[in-house]
């Protein structure tokens, strides 16, 4: 005998279709955090000492990509960009990609390599030079009450390119950057501004630039 239970008429009630709900809205919740991700907010997993005190080893920050819309990268921003290095295709498969967007956007995926987060320290035009580990913008030395760690570098003088971009970590005697490997970086290879720290729960705060 079956246990198929049966309708008050007799007949066999149709079994109920799988609901696909759960996946349709699993892909919109993806394709949502890539387009956030390309478009609006990322979050960034800092792996290194180079900006402390500001950041530290472990901190995660939000990364907006909206302000540099409205207005061009400042002094004293502290952004992150990509190097100049030669981008490998990901093979990956679209989903795939898509998938690790997403949790790129909650940080718990490490994001690529190729990406810093430094300060601006001079623009497209400006003179850089640096005389025992004081920055001179323009012939004028420059207040930077974020530079705790200091070193006695001697750099320069030299003229930032038109449309580049000069880095520097706020940890100075242990930052790869404009002085040492990066140079002065093109300004279409900057992904966004720092916004904040949202982790760990200790130092969640806004990042001022200045």
């Amino acid at each position: 005998m079956s246990d198929t239970p049966a309708t008050p008429n007799g007949d066999t009630p149709p079994r109920a279709k799988p609901s696909r709900e759960l996946p349709v809205l699993i892909l919109i919740a993806i394709v949502i955090a890539f387009l956030l991700r390309s478009f609006v907010v990322q979050v960034f997993f800092i792996p290194s000492s180079s900006m402390e005190p500001t950041l530290m080893v472990n901190d995660r920050i939000v990364v907006e990509k909206v302000t540099y819309r409205f207005r061009p990268v400042q002094r004293g921003d502290i952004v992150v960009f990509e190097s100049e290095e030669v981008a490998v295709d990901d093979p990956a498969p679209l989903l795939v990609r898509a998938v690790r967007g997403f949790g790129q956007v909650l940080g718990v995926v490490p994001t690529s390599a190729r990406d810093y987060v430094k300060r601006v320290i001079a623009i497209g035009g400006d003179e850089l030079l640096i005389v025992d580990g004081t920055v001179f913008l323009n012939g004028t030395a420059v207040d930077e009450p974020y530079v705790v760690y200091r070193d006695g570098d001697a750099f320069g003088p030299i003229t930032v390119p038109d449309g580049a971009l000069f880095f520097m970590g706020d940890n100075r005697p242990n930052s790869a950057d404009s002085r040492r490997s990066l140079g002065s970086v093109s300004e279409d290879r900057v992904v966004g501004r720092a916004a904040a720290v949202i982790w760990p729960p200790g130092r969640i705060h806004t990042v001022t630039n200045k």
